[in-house]
């Protein structure tokens, strides 16, 4: 678990109660229930981080979507179900922000747009902490395909 300061929990605190945030929650169980919609939504996340620059927070938010886009993935296939439900709706809201060009702050500011974005995603994955944990436990206790 990370440490967050005052500025950062007054800004999770902006963000869970933002519209933006509800309306990505709102959307999440509908994309839940749809393996074509979780992909595209997986593929759209991954085609922002390649847009981002390279270093620092950018590398930081590529790993953390890659490893949550692993788990997503897993679930859409239906390979990995072990996931409790507010969990995979929390990632999948948390996904639909992120490629979101207009929330909090929006993304075409400079730096500054993806604060928002970025303090959402490490909130998500501090939060399902367990689940990630035990998804990366069945990634490797799974056999090695050649």
């Amino acid at each position: 678990m990370v440490t967050i300061s005052s500025k950062t929990k007054d800004l999770l605190s902006n963000i869970l109660k933002s519209s933006f945030y509800k309306i990505a929650l709102g959307k999440a169980p509908r994309i839940a229930k749809n393996a074509d919609g979780l992909l595209k939504l997986l593929r759209n996340a991954l085609l922002k981080t390649q847009k981002l620059g390279v270093g620092g927070v950018f590398d930081v938010v590529r790993e953390k979507i890659t490893l949550l886009g692993s788990l997503l993935k897993a679930y859409a296939t239906g390979e990995y179900r072990q996931i409790e439900l507010p969990s995979l709706l929390k990632i999948i809201a948390g996904f639909i922000y992120f490629i979101s060009p207009i929330d909090l702050i929006p993304d075409f500011l400079p730096f500054i747009g993806l604060t928002d974005d970025v303090a959402l995603l490490m909130f998500i994955i501090n939060s399902i902490d367990g689940e990630i944990t035990k998804f990366e436990q069945w990634k490797k206790s799974k056999p090695i395909k050649v």
